[in-house]
């Protein structure tokens, strides 16, 4: 320590003085013929300029060099260039991760607490469904862990500490939201939402153990975003319907590169093992291939295209075997969708379409059935106005709307039986929330306010109505 401060007293002393008596005598006596035309004084300044800026630079090389920092520190420009990547929100930072290395922790928890609302349940033996108060509290998102990105490698290791939700649990007949959720609570190894490593060189990666899909935009759900809680508002549609698995174990490939400081190109292709189980099937695992390819102009738009193709394996529960003495059958899924996200002067627009075409099994007759289809639609415009406040950042607010196309008619029914999904069914959610949110403080952003949202009832077929509910929830996040 008395070395350190006895070096930089020589450096104060001698190294900035000597700098500025140079500057000085430059200034001075730097010549003895005087200039008369105005040209030719501007150009003298300007080569004075440049002379001082880079004597400066001299000496605060010289000071750093004394001070035994490294010599390859970022210039002034570019350290300030980082902190301000280190203080954007996570989207940002996804698209100007190039310029942010090192390890960083990862939090991300949004959820609330439903203080009034219902939704009906039809229990067994009985034909008049009962009413059922939504008041609970869970969280929806509750992402915890570290990250890693250097030269050349990276790295990833998150928990996600996700709770049970009574809208999903109860509320709903789609069978897949319950396997997404279930696949992160249910057991310890499940709860490791993302863990990998890989290498990058020149933009372009490789990544392999448990990840997000290279599948849209679903990355970019990771923030607070808007403020929506309840997990149909706090994750990707195609994620929460269930279509798409949450995390994959597998492989990754593809390329991501700022160009200019101002475009995002990306493109992903992964090969994964999806968590989906279906103990009525005895289905244990699918084989999946998700693709994507985007374009990001600094943070007025994002927009990506996106393909998957899964299978799913699976026994029949009381089946007979085939000729070939075989219990099983694979049945496929193919998807693709268009993922919009834009914004300018507070104005926020996320906007997905997703479309799925699934093969499934008539689960009476055990064989396999045509192809039948699924659609989603989002889409949430918000307005945020910012405030010069020591710790309010913006007040918002944003409407939702979702649409899905395909309905199931029982939650405790196969995922992948025909008799249990119509097709030509469809439903609807509508939604406001209003939030604030606070300014980073140490290194951490937070948001708290108030979101309705409602599932109409519908009629599915002529004898089974999907009942919908409706919520009123306090919700608050926080994000690093």
């Amino acid at each position: 320590m008395f070395k350190k401060m006895f070096t930089l007293l020589i450096a104060v002393l001698f190294v900035i003085p000597f700098a500025v008596i140079a500057d000085d005598f430059d200034d001075d006596f730097g010549g003895d013929e005087e200039e008369s035309e105005e040209a030719e004084e501007e150009d003298e300044e300007e080569a004075s300029s440049k002379k001082k800026s880079k004597e400066m630079s001299e000496s605060d090389a010289a000071m750093k060099d004394l001070m035994g920092d490294s010599e390859e520190e970022k210039p002034a420009e570019e350290e300030k260039e980082s902190k301000n990547v280190e203080k954007a929100a996570p989207a940002e930072k996804a698209a100007a991760g190039k310029s942010f290395t090192g390890v960083k922790p990862v939090l991300l928890v949004k959820g609330g607490f439903a203080v009034m609302g219902q939704y009906k349940v039809l229990k067994e033996g009985t034909t008049k469904p009962s009413t059922m108060n939504s008041m609970f509290g869970s969280v929806d998102e509750g992402i915890l862990g570290v990250d890693y990105q250097g030269a050349h490698v990276i790295a990833r290791g998150t928990l996600n500490l996700r709770t049970n939700n009574a809208l999903i649990e109860e509320a709903v007949n789609n069978p897949l939201m319950k396997e997404n959720l279930h696949s992160i609570q249910d057991g310890v190894a499940n709860a490791l939402y993302e863990v990998y490593g890989g290498v990058k060189f020149y933009d372009v990666f490789i990544k392999a153990g448990k990840m997000l899909p290279e599948y849209g935009l679903v990355d970019t759900w990771q923030e607070l975003g808007m403020g929506f809680s309840t997990p149909f508002l706090t994750r990707s549609l195609i994620v929460v319907e269930g279509f798409l698995p949450e995390t994959d174990a597998g492989i990754a490939l593809g390329y991501n590169s700022i160009i200019k400081n101002d475009h995002n190109i990306f493109v992903g292709l992964s090969l994964g093992t999806g968590s989906n189980k279906s103990e009525f099937w005895y289905s244990d695992k699918t084989l999946g291939i998700y693709g994507r390819i985007g374009y990001g102009f600094k943070d007025y738009l994002k927009a990506a295209f996106a393909f998957q193709y899964r299978t799913d394996y699976f026994q029949y529960k009381d089946g007979v075997p085939d000729s070939k003495g075989k219990l099983g059958k694979n049945v496929d899924l193919i998807g693709i969708g268009v993922h919009l996200r834009g914004g300018y002067a507070g104005f926020e627009m996320p906007l997905t379409f997703d479309y799925n075409i699934m093969k499934m099994v008539d689960g009476t007759a055990k064989t396999l059935k045509t192809n039948l289809q699924g659609m989603l639609f989002s889409a949430a415009p918000g307005y945020a106005y910012h405030f010069n406040h020591e710790w309010v950042d913006k007040v918002a607010l944003a409407l939702r709307f979702d649409f899905v196309k395909g309905v199931y008619l029982s939650k405790d029914g196969g995922y992948i039986d025909s008799t249990n999904f119509k097709a030509k069914s469809s439903y609807f959610r509508i939604g406001v929330t209003a939030n604030f949110f606070t300014k980073e403080l140490a290194g951490v952003r937070a948001m708290a306010g108030l979101t309705f949202l409602m599932q109409p009832e519908t009629k599915v077929t002529k004898t089974q109505k999907d009942y919908g509910f409706t919520t009123v929830v306090l919700q608050a996040g926080a994000e690093f």
